[in-house]
């Protein structure tokens, strides 16, 4: 399941097994496209899933398409995120981090509309999940750097003697922040 939205129980997309509806969100967003590289129609894509065997109608693509409204809205703030923090402080950070800032604030923002007494809050627990957290986000961002790296790594042997090794370093550095 590539895109996180609730699932709606008498949406004939969401009912769909996962590889296909998740091959229907890539076709809604755009990450896959016709062979003339124009972006699917919702009539093209209620099409692809008749000739796969699925009785389902461009209006009820049109519908599953709402769905995927706020799963997209979290992924472009979170690319707000980066490039204003990029902008402000001529750094990028990771995607990692810029998500675990959007679930803090999120976090934080129902906490303060919930009203909770001292009684219902355990401090404890909310340091305990906060450092959790923190480990989290830690793990991501090393998982994030050595997956650049390998990246690096491989474009570097593919273009070794192709390309400047001064350019090679230039984009390690502006492109991967390595």
């Amino acid at each position: 399941m590539k895109w996180s939205y609730p699932r709606h129980r008498l949406c004939k997309v969401c009912s769909l097994p996962d590889p296909i509806r998740d091959r229907v969100d890539d076709m809604l967003i755009g990450e896959e496209t016709e062979a003339d590289g124009r972006p699917y129609a919702h009539a093209g894509i209620a099409e692809w899933l008749r000739a796969q065997g699925y009785d389902v109608s461009e209006s009820s693509v049109r519908r599953h398409a709402r769905h995927l409204v706020p799963a997209l809205e979290q992924v472009l703030q979170m690319e707000r995120m980066v490039d204003a923090v990029e902008r402000a402080t001529g750094k990028r950070i990771p995607y990692a981090a810029a998500l675990a800032n959007i679930v803090v604030q999120r976090t934080l923002h129902f906490l303060e509309k919930a009203e909770l007494s001292p009684e219902q809050v355990d401090p404890e627990k909310l340091i305990r999940l906060g450092l959790q957290a923190a480990q989290v986000i830690l793990s991501m961002e090393r998982m994030d750097r050595r997956v650049k790296e390998e990246v690096v790594e491989k474009v570097g042997r593919k273009l070794k003697g192709q390309i400047d090794l001064a350019l090679l370093e230039e984009i390690k550095r502006e492109v991967y922040g390595l």
